[in-house]
């Protein structure tokens, strides 16, 4: 992507404008740019948003690997970002290059793209940005996946009135009500999260749900989620190490106060 000499410090969003692609993408201040496509990416803001701004030249989309609170964050960007930047300082890139060397990089054609929703209780829905061809061979199915169990319901209990009325118009009702699951799916899933109180928060690619929940995990210690496999030992983990890392800094802030002081 980028020919340009590498510098020795790493691109840090200040501020994110509204309306901005960073923010359809859940950007925020303080997130650092650490990778495009698995590079590690050291040639500064005005070569990363050339590089970006080729991506919507060419209808294309690249991987691009974000630090967030000590947790790496990947997600597809097929635009500019349209932020403010800052930089990392000498000691945090070392320590960033550091951490993403030994980071296990995925082939990006194994990642999926997830859309994450949540509500003021925590409790996280994970939709994956794709379509399934369940949702219009056979809609009670494709529900029951997604885990839309009141949906489900008033689906089986209008298909069984139907059936008692005319088998025809019960029929054309399932068929019209495929076509319609398979056209607009994804802003069904959206919908529905919508009425049970979530909102969007975050946007991510994983190779599996199992993994996008645990980044989340990593994100957020409270997260909640309906069905997962993540062991609760790693809430209590990563509660410590945020801990840990909360009292480095406060030990850090005494001994400059003292240095100054002295």
């Amino acid at each position: 992507m980028a020919e340009s000499k590498q510098g020795n410090f790493l691109t840090k969003i200040s501020k994110v404008n509204p309306g901005s692609h960073a923010a359809s993408n859940f950007l925020k201040p303080d997130d650092v740019i650490v990778a495009i496509d698995n590079q590690f990416y050291t040639f500064g803001e005005k070569q990363l948003t050339a590089d970006l701004k080729e991506l919507k030249k060419n209808k294309q989309k690249t991987l691009i690997t974000i630090l967030r609170e000590d947790v790496f964050l990947d997600l597809f960007i097929e635009n500019s970002l349209g932020c403010k930047f800052s930089t990392t300082t000498s000691e945090e890139t070392i320590k960033i290059k550091s951490d993403y060397s030994s980071r296990e990089l995925t082939n990006i054609d194994e990642l999926n793209d997830y859309v994450g929703m949540r509500d003021v209780y925590r409790n996280y829905e994970i939709i994956e940005n794709s379509n399934s061809l369940s949702a219009g061979i056979f809609p009670p199915f494709w529900l029951a996946y997604c885990q839309k169990w009141w949906v489900l319901f008033l689906f089986v209990a209008f298909m069984a009135v139907s059936m008692t009325v005319n088998l025809f118009i019960s029929l054309i009702g399932w068929l019209l009500t495929s076509i319609y699951c398979y056209k607009a799916q994804l802003n069904l899933l959206y919908s529905f999260s919508m009425l049970e109180g979530k909102v969007f928060c975050i946007k991510l690619v994983s190779k599996s749900m199992d993994e996008a929940q645990k980044t989340i995990r990593k994100l957020d210690p409270k997260s909640k989620f309906k069905y997962t496999r993540l062991p609760k030992h790693l809430i209590e983990e990563v509660e410590e190490k945020k801990e840990n890392k909360k009292s480095k800094d406060k030990e850090n802030i005494v001994d400059e106060t003292q240095t100054v002081i002295v």
